[in-house]
């Protein structure tokens, strides 16, 4: 992979940013139907956003140090959203068939190997990170169910309405006898 070619051409395409994310969605929601309903009906907003981390990952495509953390927060904020890993190749084809679209004549094999190479490294890492936080999560949940499960202790019991007490106040009567109380 080249990051200076990747750094070039997304120079080139970003300039038609806007046009180059509404085809993304376009494509990704003919792809994939069933995952329109997962977005709002207006994908304004999203595009911003989707053109603004490009730009960000290609700006540290040769900075890996610096790519993975922003990577991993991004992957754990679409885990929170519902992206799936199955989801990332999907996401993966509209994304290269948007920058094939929109670089014309230039796409070669070399542009998409840097892109594919790009994406699916972001991919994985977001991919573990969506993972990790479903795990979290999960694991949140089963905490919080198993505290609640547990009947709470609101300090010492009073005698006679537990019923290790009761026990204890038997034992106790039965030692001394029949007839012996105190």
């Amino acid at each position: 992979m080249d990051p200076q070619r990747l750094k070039a051409h997304f120079a080139s395409v970003g300039e038609k940013g806007e046009d180059l994310v509404a085809y993304f969605f376009a494509d990704l929601f003919r792809r994939a139907p069933h995952l329109r309903g997962a977005f709002p009906p207006s994908t304004a907003r999203l595009q911003g956003k989707l053109l603004e981390a490009l730009a960000h990952i290609v700006s540290l495509v040769d900075d890996p140090p610096a790519l993975v953390p922003y990577l991993r927060d991004l992957g754990r904020r679409h885990g929170d959203l519902g992206v799936a890993n199955e989801h990332y190749p999907r996401f993966g084809a509209s994304l290269l068939a948007a920058l094939a679209h929109f670089t014309g004549p230039d796409w070669n094999d070399d542009l998409e190997s840097d892109w594919a190479t790009v994406y699916s490294f972001a991919a994985q890492i977001m991919a573990e990170a969506a993972s990790e936080r479903v795990a979290e999560r999960e694991a949140e949940r089963a905490a919080e169910r198993a505290a609640a499960a547990v009947p709470r202790q609101d300090g010492p019991r009073r005698a006679g309405h537990g019923g290790l007490e009761r026990v204890a106040a038997g034992r106790a009567a039965a030692e001394r006898g029949p007839g012996r109380f105190r």
